[in-house]
């Protein structure tokens, strides 16, 4: 009874071990090694979420070098562009200045050579209406005189009209023969000028 009452107590109250000292369950050492597991899962947990911090600063900063690096290499690409475009346009601007100055040149070639040959035409077309203007004073002179013979000298009418007829074909060839030769020399005036001025 005494057994049945001590275990009945024992079961109520304290563990205890063979020596009766109260039996820790569980044992100090136990719930010390539980502790310490349980800081060190939380130490890890720490650790990962600092690495997973660190991670995604590091993919942050890359990012931004990997933006600036790109942003540098478009800015390099647009600034080569620019150059060419610029180096294009002074290409041109030379070009246009050079072209510019050949035109100023080719037309002031142009006039003084219109110029020339219109001096040249002037001189031909003196010299040739020069010997047409000398036989038409020639043959004034001479139907002049042949009119003075003829106020000393009586003639029959027919003779008359046969020299006024010889002498109005006279004027006429030589005025058709001028015509035709003033007319040719300035057609080819013209054209010769046109032709320079094109």
């Amino acid at each position: 009874m005494a057994d049945r009452d001590a275990s009945s107590t024992a079961a109520a109250g304290a563990a205890t071990d063979a020596f009766g000292r109260a039996v820790l369950d569980p044992t100090k050492n136990v719930l010390d090694l539980v502790d310490a597991a349980i800081r060190r899962q939380d130490d890890l947990r720490e650790a990962e979420a600092k690495h997973l911090r660190e991670l995604l600063t590091l993919r942050a900063e890359h990012d931004r070098d990997l933006r600036m690096l790109e942003s540098s290499r478009i800015d390099a690409i647009r600034a080569v562009d620019v150059g060419a475009v610029q180096r294009a346009a002074e290409t041109q601007a030379t070009a246009a200045a050079t072209l510019a100055a050949a035109s100023a040149q080719q037309a002031e070639t142009l006039r003084t050579q219109v110029a020339t040959t219109a001096t040249q035409a002037q001189q031909q077309l003196t010299a040739a209406l020069d010997p047409i203007q000398k036989d038409i004073a020639d043959l004034r002179r001479a139907q002049y005189e042949a009119q003075g013979v003829k106020s000393n000298v009586v003639e029959s009418t027919g003779s008359h009209r046969s020299q006024t007829t010889v002498t109005v074909a006279l004027v006429a060839i030589a005025v058709a023969f001028l015509s035709s030769t003033f007319l040719g020399l300035l057609s080819i005036a013209v054209a010769v000028t046109l032709h320079f001025v094109k």
